[in-house]
C-alpha cells in the first residue's frame, strides 16, 4: 500500500458518504466506547481487588474482558477521531497497525469465548474444572492462535487497506485476488465458523444439563437465569461477527466487491460493539461477582445501577446449587 493509492482511496470513499453520517457514526462511537469502557474497567478493577475470584474461569473471562477494554479504549477512540474528520487520519502505517491490533484483539474475543464456552461444558456436563495453571496456557494458545492470523496479512498473506466506510482499517475482506479471499475464507470457517459451532455445542448441552437439574431440583429462577443468559451470550456473539463473516463470504462467493461504503459500514458497527456486551453477560449476571462488586463499589447500588440477578432472595440457593457440582466456582454458566 502506498502513501498515493491511500489517499485517492480515502479522498473517493469520503466522497461517497455525507460528513453528516460520518458524524453521527462518530457519536455512535463516542457512546460505545464510554459504554464499553466504563464495563470492562469495573470487571477488571473488582476482579484484581477480589481474591475470591482468583479462579480459572474468573481468569480467562478477565482476560477477554482486558482485550475488550483495548479494543474499546483504543480502537474506538480511533474511530470516533477519524469519523469527525469525515477520513482515516493515521497515514499508512498507522493502517498497517491499526488493523493488525484490531484483527488481533477480535480474534483473541472469539477464541476466548469459545474455550469460555467449552469449559463452562466441561464443567456443568462432565463435572470436570481446570487449574488455574491450565487457564493460563489455555489463554496464552489462544493469544498466539489469534496473533498468527492477525500478523499474516503482514507476511504477504493477504493485506491490510482502508475498508469501505473510510474511515476504519483492517483485513482486506472485499478483495477478490486469490491471496485475500483463501485469507478470508480460512478467517471465515477457522475463526468464526468452528467456534461458533463449538459455542452452540457447549450451550446446548449446558442448557439440557440445567434443565434436567431443574426438573430433580424444581428451581424454576435458576432455570430461567441460566437459560436467559445462554441467550445473551449466543445473540451477542451471533450480532456482532456474524453480519461481517456473512459480508466477506458473499463476495467471496459473487466475487462482487461493489458494495455501498454505507451497507458496508453496518457490518463493522456491529463488531464495534462486541466489547460492550461481554463485562456486562460474563460478569454483571453472576452472583459471585455481583456480590464482591457491591463490596467493592456500592455507590453503583445506591444508584440503582446495580442489582444481584437473580434476585437477592435467591442467591444462596443459587450458589449452594452451584456447590453440589463444584466447591471451587460460582453461578457463573
Amino acid at each position: 500500500m502506498n502513501s498515493s493509492n491511500l489517499t485517492e482511496k480515502v479522498n473517493v470513499m469520503s466522497k461517497e458518504i455525507p460528513d453528516s453520517v460520518h458524524y453521527i457514526f462518530g457519536v455512535i462511537y463516542m457512546l460505545l466506547n464510554v459504554v464499553a469502557t466504563t464495563g470492562n474497567v469495573v470487571v477488571l478493577y473488582v476482579f484484581f481487588r477480589s481474591k475470591k475470584l482468583h479462579s480459572a474461569i474468573y481468569f480467562m473471562i478477565s482476560a477477554l474482558c482486558l482485550g475488550d477494554l483495548l479494543m474499546s479504549s483504543v480502537g474506538l477512540t480511533v474511530l470516533s477521531i477519524a469519523s469527525f474528520a469525515t477520513y482515516w487520519i493515521l497515514g499508512d502505517w498507522g493502517c498497517i497497525a491499526y488493523g493488525t491490533l484490531m484483527t488481533f484483539l477480535g480474534l483473541m474475543q472469539i477464541t476466548l469465548l469459545t474455550v469460555i464456552a467449552v469449559t463452562r461444558y466441561i464443567f456443568v456436563v462432565h463435572n470436570n474444572n481446570i487449574g488455574p495453571c491450565s487457564a493460563k496456557v489455555i489463554t496464552l494458545l489462544c493469544t498466539l492462535y489469534a496473533l498468527g492470523f492477525s500478523v499474516a496479512p503482514l507476511l504477504g498473506w493477504s493485506k491490510f487497506v482502508l475498508e469501505p466506510i473510510g474511515t476504519s482499517c483492517g483485513p482486506n475482506w472485499v478483495g477478490i485476488e486469490w491471496s485475500d479471499v483463501s485469507f478470508n475464507m480460512t478467517l471465515f470457517f477457522l475463526c468464526f465458523l468452528a467456534p461458533l459451532s463449538f459455542i452452540l455445542f457447549s450451550y446446548i448441552m449446558i442448557f439440557w444439563k440445567i434443565k434436567k437439574k431443574r426438573i430433580q431440583k424444581k428451581n424454576d429462577t435458576y432455570e430461567i437465569h441460566v437459560s436467559t443468559t445462554i441467550l445473551f451470550m449466543i445473540v451477542a456473539f451471533l450480532g456482532s461477527w456474524t453480519p461481517y463473516a456473512f459480508m466477506a463470504l458473499y463476495i467471496v462467493i459473487t466475487k462482487n466487491n461493489q458494495i455501498h461504503p454505507l451497507l458496508a459500514a453496518l457490518p463493522l458497527v456491529l463488531a464495534k460493539c462486541a466489547p460492550i456486551w461481554n463485562p456486562y453477560i460474563y460478569f454483571m449476571r453472576d452472583t459471585k461477582f455481583n456480590h464482591e462488586c457491591r463490596k467493592m463499589l456500592p455507590i453503583l447500588s445506591r444508584l440503582g445501577l446495580w442489582r444481584v440477578n437473580p434476585g437477592s432472595s435467591q442467591a444462596d440457593h443459587v450458589m449452594h446449587l452451584n456447590d453440589t457440582l463444584s466447591r471451587k466456582t460460582s453461578t457463573y454458566v
